[in-house]
């Protein structure tokens, strides 16, 4: 009996130690302030725990300094993967020169950066391509709803620090030059994706050009500050058009309002997470090797076009994925 016993204890001693450890991955994002960052976090979150991972969060409130810190604090934390949201093409390149000499990997999201092969490509919002239907659907409300005579003024609110931005105020300007078939004027300002800053450049923008008549918002919050300042100014809702980029809950509760914000061209990051994720522990574990990754190269998912027709469905859908209080 006692034989037994001491086998049992030898045995368990030796389980104790071939547990293996969970996979460590660190995420630099790139803030928490906005609803697609929040079910991106979550989405983080949820396929981490599915996975048997380990996550740890920097959150760089988009300053590139603050991007190559986070990295390299995640790095000696024991992180084995890095999901890296840039501050700005440098800072990416900082990140990902680090992550080699340490032999982590890195995973690129929050905006396209140059593919490469030592790092997964980007994954995420095919943003220019979401700049053209926001722009197909201001010709075709502005055609059917403001009057000949009426001239047409447009202002779209910028990022330009951000690439996914600035490609989907291209995507949208390009559209229009290519489509729209009445004079118009255009002008654009730094919302810097904020709600205040949509507020103040929309505010500086119409000072300038009171007959601004349509906004075109390079994310929600941009946008919903340009319109509070449009709407401050005494626009009204019939005559005057808020397109948004994002597919936040507010975007959605403005669109079945009925007001002057009709659309939102709505991106899908609880995908985008889940999907990064998923690739960063199969390349820890060695259940796939980062060749096939950088074969697949950059990822580009199209955006749903969110109006009153589909608003409700749309808003459901994300207040599910929005983390629990």
């Amino acid at each position: 009996m006692k034989k037994i016993l001491a086998v049992l204890i030898v045995l368990l001693f030796a389980a104790s130690f071939s547990v293996v450890a969970a996979p460590k991955v660190g995420v630099v994002q790139i803030t928490l302030e906005h609803e697609y960052q929040l079910i991106l976090h979550q989405g983080y979150i949820d396929k981490a725990k599915e996975m048997g991972a380990e996550v740890t969060f920097a959150i760089t409130e988009m300053s590139p300094e603050r991007t190559v810190t986070a990295a390299e604090n995640l790095i000696a934390g024991g992180a084995q993967a890095i999901i890296c949201a840039p501050g700005d093409p440098a800072s990416w390149k900082a990140v990902l020169a680090m992550c080699k000499e340490k032999n982590v990997y890195c995973l690129n999201d929050g905006s396209p950066q140059p593919e490469g092969p030592d790092h997964v490509a980007f994954i995420g919002t095919q943003s220019y391509n979401g700049g053209q239907k926001a722009g197909e659907f201001a010709v075709n409300w502005i055609n059917k709803n403001i009057p000949a005579k009426t001239k047409i003024v447009v202002a779209h609110l910028t990022l330009p620090t951000f690439t996914d931005c600035v490609q989907r105020n291209k995507g949208f300007e390009e559209y229009l030059k290519a489509n729209m078939k009445r004079p118009y004027e255009i002008y654009n300002d730094v919302g810097s994706g904020s709600r205040q800053g949509g507020l103040t450049a929309m505010e500086n923008l119409l000072q300038a050009h009171p007959d601004i008549n349509v906004l075109f918002g390079c994310n929600d919050d941009s946008a919903l500050g340009g319109m509070s300042a449009m709407k401050a100014a005494g626009k009204k809702d019939a005559e005057n058009l808020v397109i948004g980029f994002d597919g936040a809950l507010k975007g959605f509760q403005e669109i079945m309002k009925g007001g002057m914000f009709r659309c939102d061209i709505a991106q899908q990051p609880y995908l985008y997470s889940t999907m990064l994720m998923e690739r960063a522990v199969k390349l820890i574990t060695g259940k796939a090797k980062l060749a096939d990754y950088v074969k697949e190269g950059t990822i580009l998912i199209e955006t749903p076009v969110v109006t009153a027709a589909n608003a409700k469905e749309w808003y459901d859908k994300y207040a599910k994925l929005m983390p629990k209080k």
